[in-house]
């Protein structure tokens, strides 16, 4: 009877709790919820660094600055540290549970900081935490979700991501001008609470993309297109189990697979060019248009807002065509668009910087840049899936607990590193060769990365079974 009950007592909402749509409803929020984190510093920095901390105003954009790309610098290190401990430890709950503690210490640190070494020490906590999150967080999707629908799972991740990243700064600017301080640190305090909700809750299911734990009677019909087909002798292959690949071994596996390098380069790529686009915007259309913090606002939310629209439909077309066409694509297409923008305001044209047609060419370049843009979201974390074709051809080379964390983590290095050259490639362009030239160097880049791309990533489009 007791046996009886402690049964009971363990299975509690287990259906719901390891649902598919439940954990990426719960990684969704979670990703939400560091990004919101970081991009609500952003506006409270110079009254933190000059009024809490009483420093000169001179000090304000480099200590800015600094702040912000210490967390690109956290998570290139950590990134694979932490990737590699999460799948020998397997236990990505426990992970994701110490990431959300680390979250919040760490803004906790930064509300109540009195001196700059403990402000950069809370966002040293929180960099850590999103490290954590990124890495883990991704492969729990990859684990838990059926291949045929992983495009479209990373689609809704996208638009939580967006509503985070616009909605930090938005709601941190509003409530501190309505109530102060610690009214907006309060909307912390809540949205990490939400998350508390969402993540103790869930529990991780059974891996349905790892094939050493499937049966051969259960295989997934759309998993068959990345196996090698069985010669016609009446005799089936059986998988040939290989040696763990450990340490750098493991790095070398996956580097030697060109499907995840240019995975990995398309996202190096684009976090270079979203990058540059937060270093260098705003003070072109100050100094070109004349426009204040509102109009220069409106074009960021122009740029990001396509994200929340078009993301679910385009993981939707991967889903069904695969990375390769829509990553091509996008890239060609990047390049017309930034050699658009960057020609408003250069003495060079001087039709397109009279009355309304800089702006209005200006405004539409980057409109048709937002919606090309979601055309590469997902890139590199779909392209991670080489790690499932070496494992299904392997079966433990990677691990009893498989090796999508230490991918993942290579991936988010990927973007981390991308996210911190974007900023001094394009703040050092416009120096040297000016904003014209930045962007049509910008163009070179986006026309390198559709040709990677076309090469290296694949038309996988899942069949269907055929019927007997």
């Amino acid at each position: 009877m007791m046996l009886s009950s402690l049964q009971q007592k363990e299975s509690w909402g287990l259906r719901w709790r390891s649902s598919v749509y439940f954990i990426v409803a719960t990684m969704a929020v979670a990703l939400l919820t560091d990004m919101y984190l970081y991009g609500f510093l952003i506006p409270l920095l110079p009254y933190i660094l000059e009024h809490r901390l009483g420093l000169d105003e001179s000090l304000t954009q480099r200590l800015s600055t600094a702040l912000l790309s210490e967390s690109a610098l956290i998570m290139v290190v950590a990134s694979p540290l932490i990737g590699s401990h999460a799948d020998r430890s397997g236990a990505k709950r426990a992970w994701l549970l110490a990431g959300l503690a680390g979250a919040l210490l760490g803004s906790l640190v930064i509300a109540l900081a009195t001196s700059v070494f403990i402000l950069f020490a809370g966002r040293l906590i929180q960099s850590l935490a999103s490290s954590s999150l990124w890495v883990v967080g991704f492969a729990t999707l990859a684990d838990q979700v059926p291949i045929k629908d992983i495009g479209k799972m990373y689609g809704f991740v996208t638009v939580a991501i967006a509503v985070g990243t616009s909605g930090g700064p938005l709601v941190a600017g509003v409530l501190f001008d309505l109530g102060g301080y610690w009214v907006a640190w309060s909307s912390v305090l809540f949205i990490v609470l939400f998350d508390v909700v969402m993540r103790c809750p869930m529990i991780e299911g059974l891996p349905i993309n790892e094939p050493a734990q499937r049966n051969s009677d259960e295989e997934e019909p759309e998993r068959e297109v990345l196996l090698p087909l069985p010669e016609a002798s009446g005799e089936e292959e059986r998988p040939v189990a290989g040696a763990e690949k450990t340490g750098l071994h493991f790095y070398w596996c996956l580097f030697s697979n060109g499907r995840f390098v240019g995975g990995m380069v398309s996202y190096l790529c684009f976090a270079i060019l979203t990058a540059s686009f937060d270093a260098t915007m705003p003070l072109h259309v100050r100094n070109t248009f004349q426009w204040g913090s509102m109009p220069s606002g409106l074009l960021f939310a122009v740029l990001q807002g396509p994200g929340v629209f078009f993301s679910v439909p385009i993981g939707w077309l991967k889903d069904r065509v695969g990375t390769r066409h829509p990553t091509t694509v996008g890239f060609a297409l990047l390049v017309p668009l930034l050699w658009a923008i960057g020609i408003p305001g250069d003495e060079r044209f001087p039709w397109a910087s009279a009355g309304r047609i800089g702006p209005v060419m200006y405004s539409a370049a980057v409109c048709g840049a937002g919606i090309v843009i979601c055309l590469l979201n997902g890139v590199g974390t779909m392209e991670a899936t080489p790690v499932d074709e070496i494992q299904s051809n392997s079966p433990g080379i990677f691990g009893p607990n498989g090796g999508y964390s230490r991918a993942i983590s290579l991936v988010s290095m990927s973007w981390t590193a991308g996210m911190f050259i974007g900023p001094i490639l394009s703040g050092y362009g416009v120096e040297q060769i000016g904003y014209y030239g930045m962007n049509c160097v910008l163009a070179g880049m986006c026309g390198l990365c559709a040709f990677v791309a076309f090469w290296n990533l694949r038309s996988s489009v899942p069949q269907r079974p055929i019927s007997a």
